[in-house]
């Protein structure tokens, strides 16, 4: 029986919570195959749910450890995390926290990192000559930690042919280690909903290995917008702005995520204040590269020079029914949507407001104004809470002096729009007097 095999017969073990031979069949998987840091992990929790809650600790932290040296630091991260949900004080398993954290933060710049602690000693060196799965009882557990709370004896892996750790590497030391200790490890099942668009999210998710699906409702079908692998993090734009998320997240194998929620960022926010402008930063970060490759604006301009182009903005948190710009006042600046939705609104002669429309991800508000130098020919507002990149009106002149093809493409978006704004404004045709006049029916 192979090293998949033996996974999967193990699994179908725990489902029966036959927990004493999952273990075995872990164990010994383990023992055939030391870099089987999956099925290492999963013997550990065997080893919890039978209360063996001490060897359950070490064997968490030799497949953390086994985890680190080659460089899996989120898998690294959830055998840490796992084991301080069985021992929450084990000073072990912190210690190889904060040495996950200096590896993950050795390419940032300008960091200065103090060393980690050194690697343990190990325990055991896994030696272990009988098929485990033949054993039960005090001998298996005896033999099975063995194998278990063993180093992986496999080669390091290059430090720098893995991208950093996504978001925790800007985090410093101690609200990294106290961030893992809060936030939640779960796995989730294929077809499992992980967040859903339109509904309200607290929570940001971070894949640790596993796929996921995204998609996006349009025209009343769900339509594949990606996949998400380990490293990836989603859900961290609904949390900043609290406008729901604009897309569904699915696993499409079984995966494994941490979850991160609000109530845990505000608890390590108290001890550590920095952490809610990282988490800022990082999500502008992100909205901004999602902009740069998605919003119409930026699809005229070189790859080069988008990101050049985007520092000139600020970010703009916008509650719900906020007007960003006021119909018949000077805009104070172009908006451009990051998240949420903006409603553009304007006054009927004949009374009452019409709805022009609305602007989503990618789109902008206040180019008409400051490229007449008119007021506003129309209202808009925050239809619930909105995230957008702000350009003040002085530095928007800047920006289309500056980039041409920026001016052409807002110029011909403005006469769109203008001509939209007549058409829907347009009084209703009077109807011929002759139509209203109907035949007589026949005697």
């Amino acid at each position: 029986m192979n090293e998949s095999s033996l996974r999967e017969l193990g699994m179908d073990l725990i489902e029966e919570r036959q927990f004493e031979r999952a273990l075995a069949v872990f164990a010994e998987a383990v023992r055939r195959v030391p870099a089987d840091h999956r099925s290492r992990m999963l013997a550990a929790r065997c080893l919890a749910e039978l209360g063996e809650r001490e060897r359950a600790v070490t064997a968490y932290h030799a497949c953390a450890e086994g985890l680190l040296r080659r460089d899996y630091l989120l898998s690294a991260m959830a055998a840490c995390k796992l084991a301080l949900d069985v021992a929450p004080n084990e000073r072990r398993v912190n210690d190889t926290l904060i040495r996950i954290h200096s590896r993950a933060v050795r390419n940032a710049p300008g960091r200065a990192v103090v060393p980690p602690p050194l690697p343990p000693e190990t325990l055991y060196d896994g030696k272990v000559e009988t098929d485990l799965m033949g054993l039960q009882g005090e001998e298996l557990s005896n033999r099975a930690i063995e194998v278990l709370a063993a180093p992986d004896p496999g080669g390091s892996a290059d430090p720098n042919s893995r991208p950093p750790l996504p978001l925790f590497a800007e985090l410093d030391r101690d609200a990294f280690v106290d961030l893992v200790r809060r936030m939640v490890w779960r796995r989730v099942l294929p077809d499992e909903v992980v967040s859903r668009e339109g509904e309200t999210a607290e929570s940001l998710y971070v894949v640790v290995a596993g796929k996921a699906e995204v998609t996006r409702q349009q025209d009343g079908e769900a339509r594949t917008l990606g996949f998400l692998g380990g490293g990836s993090i989603f859900g961290e734009i609904a949390l900043l702005t609290g406008a729901p998320p604009t897309a569904t997240v699915s696993a499409v194998s079984d995966t494994e995520v941490f979850e991160i929620r609000r109530e845990h960022l505000n608890v390590v926010a108290k001890a550590h204040p920095a952490v809610p402008q990282v988490l800022a930063d990082f999500a502008q970060t992100r909205m901004a590269r999602n902009l740069m490759a998605t919003s119409p604006m930026f699809q005229t301009m070189p790859e080069s020079e988008r990101g050049a182009l985007l520092r000139r903005f600020a970010f703009r948190a916008l509650q719900a029914r906020e007007k960003v710009l006021v119909e018949g006042e000077h805009s104070p600046g172009l908006f451009l949507v990051l998240a949420g939705e903006l409603v553009v609104q304007k006054e009927d002669p004949a009374g009452g407001v019409v709805t022009l429309g609305m602007l989503r991800e990618g789109e902008v508000a206040g180019e008409i104004s400051l490229l007449t130098g008119l007021r506003a020919t129309a209202t808009v507002l925050a239809a619930r809470k909105t995230a957008a990149a702000f350009l003040e009106r002085a530095a928007f002149q800047e920006l289309v002096t500056a980039f041409p093809d920026i001016r052409t493409y807002l110029e011909q978006l403005s006469d769109r729009r203008l001509k939209q704004i007549g058409e829907a404004l347009r009084p209703l045709e009077i109807i011929d007097a002759d139509e209203l006049v109907l035949e007589p029916e026949a005697a």
